[in-house]
């Protein structure tokens, strides 16, 4: 049983055991109490310790917000310095979490911009490798305050990959529009990212930009050579089989229809015409039976005028 002492350190170690219940509110209450005792009996480092522990505590609402983590880390570095912090299920060094947060404030931060995008993506991917390479400084530590709140062992390793992921997908969707061969080399790079980091999905996903980027073809139409489905040419399919028909150029080596033969593929020149043209028809055709339907309603107008009315 806890004996409720009126003093300071009384006070101070009921909120470490509402920290070890993950009572994490009631703690902030009493650390927030003892600091207050701490101060009227002169004992300011213990003061200090019980308001860093009340802004950590207090940290646990506020996890999404980078400002946050600055502002506490700040707090660290100015009060407590390298003193030990003794919450949850170890001890860090109050300098070591103050590093671990602002690093964690700079993660949340480029991932905000990467959700956005960034209208500087190259900049945005040196600032996730600077982000890594600090990371991978540190070495495979476990992030405390993720194993303090929600009892998960993150380490930095793996966060490491993450964001080394993340900069070369952004690079590659830089590229994209521009030099899709350069962007599949940065979704391959970024694959095996994913791969290091353990995420399938995400993995895949690169492993599929990449097989869409990289894939060349020949326009059906004109024979202009493109890179990259979707961004240089697109599919079409087509009612009738062609794959028996016999190319009209055969200098290229690239394929003008798939395997089936019932897609082509057109360059995005060939594609916006045809697609104008479909546009210019579909419009026609609409045209022309609004005049049919409006000249069947005139007519049945005319024949209900004509009927004569019953006295």
């Amino acid at each position: 049983m806890v004996l409720l002492f009126k003093d300071g350190s009384g006070t101070f170690e009921q909120g470490l055991d509402l920290v070890r219940r993950r009572e994490f509110d009631r703690a902030v209450t009493k650390f927030l109490d003892a600091a207050a005792k701490y101060r009227k009996e002169g004992s300011i480092p213990l003061h200090n310790l019980s308001m860093a522990y009340t802004q950590l505590l207090s940290l646990g609402v506020r996890l999404g917000h980078p400002e946050a983590y600055r502002a506490t880390a700040d707090l660290l570095r100015s009060t407590l310095g390298d003193r030990e912090i003794h919450l949850g299920a170890r001890s860090i060094s109050a300098s070591e979490l103050a590093n671990q947060m602002e690093l964690t404030s700079r993660d949340l931060t480029l991932m905000i911009e990467v959700q956005r995008g960034s209208t500087n993506p190259e900049l945005l991917s040196q600032n996730l490798q600077s982000l890594a390479n600090s990371y991978r400084a540190m070495g495979n530590q476990v992030l405390y305050l993720p194993e303090l709140f929600q009892q998960q062992a993150i380490s930095t390793e793996p966060r490491v990959a993450v964001l080394m992921a993340y900069s070369f997908e952004t690079l590659g969707n830089a590229l994209e529009s521009r030099d899709p061969l350069a962007a599949a080399e940065n979704f391959q790079t970024a694959q095996q990212y994913w791969i290091q980091a353990g995420d399938e999905a995400r993995s895949q996903a690169a492993a599929t930009r990449v097989g869409h980027l990289s894939f060349q073809a020949r326009c059906w139409f004109c024979g202009r050579e493109g890179t990259g489905h979707g961004v240089q040419f697109v599919s079409l399919p087509i009612s009738e089989n062609v794959a028996g028909l016999k190319e009209t150029v055969t200098s290229s080596p690239l394929p003008s229809i798939d395997a089936t033969g019932r897609t082509i593929y057109a360059c995005k020149g060939c594609f916006s015409a045809a697609q104008g043209l479909a546009d210019r028809v579909a419009l026609q055709r609409v045209s022309e039976a609004e005049a049919r339907l409006n000249a069947r309603i005139q007519a049945l107008e005319h024949r209900i005028q004509g009927i004569p009315r019953i006295q």
